[in-house]
Parts: structure tokens; sequence; C-alpha cells
């Protein structure tokens, strides 16, 4: 099973963006590979937080152009869509208390616990070094290849 982190997903949808055309490529192999392809419900929070985001958004989206964006994200009948599951909490929790990160990798280690709780094994991410010691057979960023 693969799936791609937040960053990816704001590539592909904001057509500013220098690696724009890499992660377009990126989302439009997906058919061709062997393995299943999931979307987590939380890189959708955090895609919809962003596409609304001025910072990041030369021209941010609408709060209904976010929504529907997500949606289509979470409907796409190839994609199986996943959740956070409270019985991952245990382990996040536990990274939580050993970490030496800083306190904002808590995202990235509450989706790494819930990906991996659901069996995904390879993660698409412009930042690899933030889901490694997870457990992730694969860790890879296709925005250098």
């Amino acid at each position: 099973m693969i799936t791609a982190d937040t960053n990816l997903f704001i590539h592909a949808a904001d057509p500013d963006s220098l690696s724009h055309a890499k992660a377009r490529e990126f989302f439009s192999k997906l058919d061709s590979l062997e393995d299943e392809f999931v979307v987590c419900e939380l890189v959708l929070v955090e895609l919809y937080m962003q596409l609304r985001n001025g910072a990041v958004f030369l021209k941010p989206y609408t709060a209904r152009e976010a929504a529907d964006y997500c949606q289509a994200m979470k409907t796409n009948p190839l994609w199986r869509c996943v959740d956070y599951d409270s019985r991952v909490s245990s382990h996040l929790w536990k990274w939580a208390s050993e970490t030496k990160s800083g306190f904002q990798q808590i995202i990235d280690a509450r989706l790494a616990v819930t990906l991996r709780h659901h069996g995904v094994t390879k993660l698409a991410t412009a930042n690899v070094r933030d889901f490694k010691g997870f457990g992730f057979e694969k860790v890879w960023n296709p925005l250098l290849s």
C-alpha cells in the first residue's frame, strides 16, 4: 500500500509551485503502480488548511473550493480513504514521550502511525527525514526524481 504526504497534494494543487509538474506527474502515474493507493483524512484536513492559506498559495482557495477539492480526493474511485484510529494513540503518545524532535513533529508522527496502522508501507513526501523511523518499507521524494 502506498500514499502521499500533504506536501505532494499541495504542490499538485498549486499551479504556481515550482514542483507542480512533478507532483502532478506522480499522481498521474498511480494507476500504473501495483500498490493500492490510499489517502488519509488527516492529510485532507491539512490540505484544506493549506489550500486556504494566503502564505502558501498566491491565490488561496475559497472555503467551498478547498472543501470540494478535498472531497474529490476523498471520493476518487481509484483510491481508498483511511482515517485516524484511536487504537494508534498509544503508539503516538509513546513516540511523543521519547522524541528528540520538536513539538510540531507530532503532526507527522500522528500521520505516520495512522498510515502504518492501516498497512501503508510506502510513503511519498517532500519531507523524507520527518518520516524515518516509523517502519515504512520505502519513504522517498518523487519531486527529486
